[in-house]
C-alpha cells in the first residue's frame, strides 16, 4: 500500500501533539489519530512502526522543545536568576503544551539518541547554573532531581487545579525556589 498524498510523518507527529494537548498521552490512539487525519488506521503504518514509536517520537519533540525553551531563557543569566528562569520556562512548557509535557516522562527507547542526548543537555544547563554554589557531582545531582520534584509538582498540580487557595501560583514558586536554594547555600 503507498502512502497517502500529502500525509508524512511531520504531519502524524503534529496531529498526535494536538491529540495529547487536547486529552493527554492516552489520547494518543491509532484509531483517533487515523480519524483526526481522516485516513483510516493500517495507512498510520506507512510513516511508524507502531503505537510505542509514535510516543517515542512524541517523547523525542517533547524533550527537545522543553530544552530549547528553558536554555533560551537561561542565557545571559546565572545563578538563583537563571533558575528562576529555566523554572518558568518548564512550567510554562507544561501549562501551554500539557500532552507533549506528559511525554517528556516516557521512558525513551534507547536506540532514539536524540533523546538521550537532549536530556544530557538539559542536565548540563542545570549543572552550569548550579556551578556558583561549588556542589561535588554527587550533590549536583542530587539538587537537579530535587528542582526537577519541585518542577514537576507544580507543573502537575497546576494542571489539576490543585492550586485551589487564591494567593498567586508565581509567587508560590518563586518562594519555594528561594527556600531551596538558600538551603544549598547553608548546606
Amino acid at each position: 500500500m503507498s502512502p497517502r498524498p500529502g500525509l508524512n510523518k511531520q504531519k502524524l507527529v503534529e496531529a498526535a501533539i494536538e491529540l495529547a494537548n487536547q486529552g493527554g498521552m492516552e489520547a494518543v490512539t491509532m484509531h483517533a489519530l487515523a480519524k483526526k487525519l481522516e485516513v483510516r488506521p493500517p495507512s498510520l503504518y506507512n510513516h511508524i512502526k507502531s503505537l510505542e514509536d509514535l510516543r517515542q517520537q512524541l517523547a523525542s519533540v517533547a524533550i527537545f522543545e522543553l530544552y530549547n525553551d528553558m536554555e533560551k531563557v537561561a542565557q545571559g543569566k546565572e545563578a538563583l536568576e537563571a533558575i528562576s528562569a529555566i523554572s518558568k520556562a518548564y512550567i510554562a512548557f507544561a501549562h501551554k503544551q500539557p500532552g507533549l509535557y506528559e511525554a517528556t516522562l516516557i521512558k525513551s527507547d534507547s536506540s532514539i539518541l536524540a533523546v538521550k542526548e537532549t536530556g544530557d543537555k538539559i542536565v548540563q544547563l542545570f549543572k552550569k547554573v548550579l556551578a556558583v554554589y561549588h556542589l561535588d557531582e554527587k550533590e549536583t545531582i542530587h539538587h537537579i532531581r530535587g528542582l526537577r520534584s519541585i518542577l514537576h509538582g507544580f507543573a502537575t498540580l497546576e494542571q489539576k487545579s490543585g492550586f485551589g487557595i487564591p494567593i498567586n501560583i508565581n509567587e508560590s514558586l518563586e518562594y519555594v525556589l528561594h527556600t531551596y536554594f538558600n538551603g544549598i547555600k547553608q548546606g
